[in-house]
């Protein structure tokens, strides 16, 4: 047996850091600094505002959504360098950083000496540049084992692999797709993509994730339906058969029509004539002041 003498970490195993200086900026709040961190990671990765949800927020940190909500409004009420805004149907949260108000706030702390050469964003590092630099936080130049100071996203395995093609989603969007297609098996997935597929054919849907997420929904609350099969796909003879016997229908059905007519008229010519009949043979009654009148007359 073989004495170990460095630690294995799992795969995917992912960092949460906290810089001193944005542990010190949030009055020295864990979990403030880790989201301050995370909203500091994502804007310089983006290169420009991007939106999370707030499970997607509360899965990264490590706590219930709802203390995450609670997190979220305390911090952005007191830090106002981080600006929120809500867009598209249904509603996301879109993160803006005020860089420039979040440099002049990191300038203004005072960080022990013990961290003035190490791989924390330092005042000197933020003062010194130039004011058409100031809009970017500055990176360390340390070795990567001093210098894990981004945090990274957490990355969970895919309970189950997507064996479905994402063609009809974009580019931007097949991540997100894949991310929620994993928690349903490969039946579950193929049954899901028929009904997003037919949607997409007869309606034209805006938010696709969002649609895929409440069809996924669905599935695990068991309230899931299918979409109906496919209609066959014709060809060139077979849709001139369907016509040919679609015309001769059509003629049976108006033929069927002219004869029924044709005995409506009959039956009704028929029972005019035994009505003409039975007047001429009735005889003609006698009117009793024929005589009076004919008397008067002479």
């Amino acid at each position: 047996m073989t004495l170990q003498t460095s630690v294995i970490l799992p795969q995917n195993d992912s960092v949460l850091l906290i810089r001193e200086s944005i542990f010190q900026l949030v009055d020295f709040d864990h979990f403030a600094a880790v989201f301050v961190n995370q909203v500091i990671y994502w804007r310089e990765k983006m290169g420009r505002q991007f939106y999370k949800t707030d499970q997607d927020f509360a899965d990264e940190l490590h706590i219930s959504i709802h203390k995450f909500r609670r997190l979220k409004q305390e911090t952005l009420a007191k830090f106002p360098f981080i600006k929120t805004s809500l867009k598209k149907i249904p509603a996301r949260t879109h993160y803006e950083l005020d860089i420039e108000s979040l440099n002049n706030a990191l300038a203004k702390l005072k960080l022990p000496a013990k961290a003035k050469n190490n791989h924390r964003l330092r005042k000197k590092a933020q003062t010194s540049l130039p004011s058409a630099e100031q809009t970017s936080v500055s990176k360390p130049a340390e070795t990567i084992t001093e210098t894990k100071t981004e945090i990274t996203k957490k990355t969970t395995t895919e309970k189950n692999p997507v064996v479905v093609s994402l063609d009809c989603f974009s580019d931007q969007e097949q991540p997100a797709a894949k991310k929620k297609l994993s928690n349903l098996n490969s039946s579950q997935q193929l049954a899901v993509l028929a009904v997003i597929q037919c949607a997409i054919q007869n309606s034209s849907i805006k938010n696709k994730i969002g649609y895929l997420h409440a069809v996924v929904k669905s599935v695990q609350d068991g309230t899931f339906t299918p979409a109906p099969p496919a209609k066959k796909v014709l060809t060139p003879e077979e849709k001139s058969q369907k016509k040919k016997a679609d015309k001769i229908a059509e003629a049976q059905r108006e033929q069927l029509v002219q004869q029924q007519y044709l005995q409506q008229q009959a039956t009704y010519k028929k029972a005019q004539e035994q009505a003409g009949k039975k007047t001429e043979s009735k005889p003609r009654e006698k009117c009793p002041l024929s005589g009076l009148l004919n008397k008067m007359r002479g």
